[in-house]
């Protein structure tokens, strides 16, 4: 499953452990060793509390765990000028929808795309953060514009893995009847 945020770590550069913790933290995931890569994550997190692929990680890791609560807590936790990012705000919404807290976690994904950025696509290398914009965008009832740059992004000189990416992506979008992101993911 990939999942379709708008989530970019604002900095250019991850600190080297930060970057070594997150790869084990990964590698444990990929071995059903859930705990001891949550013990990789927060130490990550322990040295830079900004990083934004981390959060993802360790959120995704409650996610699997079916421990949404705890995926809350971290997210609250964040640093006081984060917790109204787009990504964390996306994140914490989210993590409401598992909760069954549908219309809480509506309202995040407004705020997030509301102060999100507006996403172009430049190449290959953004081209998952543009795609999670106009997933963000269908969810909070912008489809038919996310829809019509979809079909501007398809009319662009695509590499081949790009394209297969636009074509797995587009149904799910062109399908969506609310209900927030599970509704999406439900849709793959």
């Amino acid at each position: 499953m990939f999942i379709l945020i708008s989530c970019k770590n604002e900095k250019n550069e991850q600190n080297p452990l930060v970057i070594e913790y997150q790869e084990k933290g990964i590698e444990f995931q990929m071995q059903n060793k859930t705990d001891s890569s949550i013990v990789y994550f927060k130490k990550a997190l322990e040295i830079d509390p900004t990083d934004i692929p981390t959060y993802e990680s360790l959120v995704k890791t409650y996610w699997w765990n079916e421990q949404p609560e705890l995926a809350l807590e971290i997210l609250e936790s964040a640093p006081t000028e984060m917790r109204e990012s787009s990504s964390i705000l996306t994140f914490k919404g989210m993590t409401l929808e598992k909760m069954d807290r549908l219309n809480e976690a509506m309202t995040l994904y407004k705020i997030a795309f509301e102060q999100s950025p507006k996403v172009r696509y430049k190449s290959e290398k953004n081209i998952m953060e543009y795609v999670g914009y106009l997933t963000l965008q269908t969810i909070v009832g912008e489809k038919e514009k996310a829809i019509a740059d979809l079909n501007r992004l398809k009319s662009k000189e695509l590499t081949e893995s790009e394209k297969q990416y636009v074509n797995s992506t587009e149904p799910l979008i062109r399908n969506y009847n609310g209900g927030g992101y599970s509704a999406i993911l439900r849709n793959e």
